[in-house]
């Protein structure tokens, strides 16, 4: 009866495993032209200098320059009209209040420009750290699942030649190529996704969809950042975009609200300007805390992927030894090879996990890091 049952699992995983498709076969892709080098530095310098990403930036910034200038002109012009004794028919003197809060709009533009653009810069490298990794990462479980398939192509053979020497049945043999098989197609299916992260990433760098490049930086275990956690926390109070659009929108609802000194205190629109200020004073005083619990937030990711890979580095150590036993094993004819099929899965399993937790620890480390600067957004003023 148990190996009526083994061979009915047997004949399920046969229909039930996907054909695969062989190396060569229709519907193959073909990356062309001279092979591109590129290393993550020349991926990032190639990004801050040329693309679309920087080309947004540069347009924004020039933009930012512009709004700037006008709120300048409209300062001049405010203060003109304002020291007028006698404005000419129809024209508006404005008040000291609304003087003073153009002057504080255009000098607020002036330093911020220059900050939008740092924080544009930022998630650039982001992006393309991002992408550069990603596409290394694909690469790598490439690797990792067509070592899976030739290790289960010796496994079948091995079993392959005890069937012939009569000291295993035809159902192992039948369980080899289920696992052969099975390996083919988590080959196949890693292949694809390879194949779509590099035309993504041809795309995102402004390549040719089929252009060949070569990344020539591999996904290892990066430099962890030496910025303490207080020390970081300090830097981000002091350099973030969210604070200073925080005090911006404060000062301007300061601003609004003594421009309406002379109406009536119950009236809509005073009750509205002071709705609004005290938003903008909550959201100040709310913003410091957002941003410490963001940067909090980034170290604990960063130092927990830490632990994720020195646990992953032993996991996979520990079972590619626990394979190299199981086949040692198998070969004795102490184990099944059932057993010694799922003790390559599991390897093949932890290695796949360890490359993922590779690309997580590393964009964890730049994520703390950008978050003690300007950050990745800018403020609209």
């Amino acid at each position: 009866m148990k190996k009526a049952i083994s061979l009915l699992l047997v004949m399920t995983l046969i229909i039930c495993t996907p054909a695969f498709t062989f190396a060569g076969s229709e519907g193959e892709m073909e990356f062309t032209g001279a092979a591109i080098e590129l290393s993550l530095e020349a991926a990032k310098k190639a990004m801050l200098t040329s693309g679309a990403a920087i080309e947004v930036a540069n347009l924004t910034m020039r933009a930012n320059k512009a709004k700037t200038k006008s709120h300048y002109e409209k300062q001049l012009d405010a203060r003109i009209l304002r020291d007028q004794a006698q404005p000419l028919l129809g024209e508006y003197k404005p008040t000291k209040v609304q003087v003073e809060s153009i002057a504080y709009q255009a000098e607020f533009a002036r330093e911020q420009t220059q900050r939008n653009y740092d924080a544009a810069l930022n998630k650039i490298v982001r992006d393309t750290v991002a992408a550069y990794y990603g596409l290394a990462q694909a690469k790598e479980a490439l690797r990792i699942s067509n070592d899976n398939v030739s290790i289960q192509e010796k496994l079948y053979q091995n079993t392959q030649s005890k069937f012939n020497l009569g000291v295993m049945s035809k159902q192992d043999v039948l369980v080899a190529e289920v696992g052969l098989n099975d390996a083919r197609v988590k080959a196949g299916d890693a292949e694809k996704k390879y194949n779509e992260a590099r035309m993504g990433f041809n795309i995102a760098f402004g390549y040719d969809l089929m252009q060949n490049i070569s990344i020539t930086d591999t996904l290892g275990e990066a430099t962890g950042s030496d910025i303490p956690l207080d020390r970081a926390i300090a830097m981000a109070l002091e350099n973030r975009n969210e604070i200073c659009e925080a005090v911006f929108n404060l000062t301007l609802a300061e601003y609004g609200l003594q421009q309406l000194s002379g109406i009536s205190k119950t009236s809509a629109t005073y009750l509205e300007a002071a709705a609004g200020l005290l938003g903008a004073q909550t959201a100040l005083a709310n913003e410091p805390k957002q941003i410490e619990m963001d940067v909090r937030t980034k170290y604990m990711d960063m130092v927990q992927q830490k632990s994720a890979v020195e646990l992953g580095k032993l996991s996979v150590a520990n079972a590619r030894e626990t394979y190299r036993l199981a086949n040692l094993q198998f070969d004795a004819g102490m184990i099944t090879l059932t057993e010694t099929q799922q003790a390559q899965v599991l390897a093949y399993q932890t290695e796949l996990a360890y490359s993922k937790t590779l690309l997580d620890y590393n964009l964890a480390i730049i994520d703390y890091e950008q978050s003690v600067t300007v950050g990745t957004s800018g403020v609209k003023f």
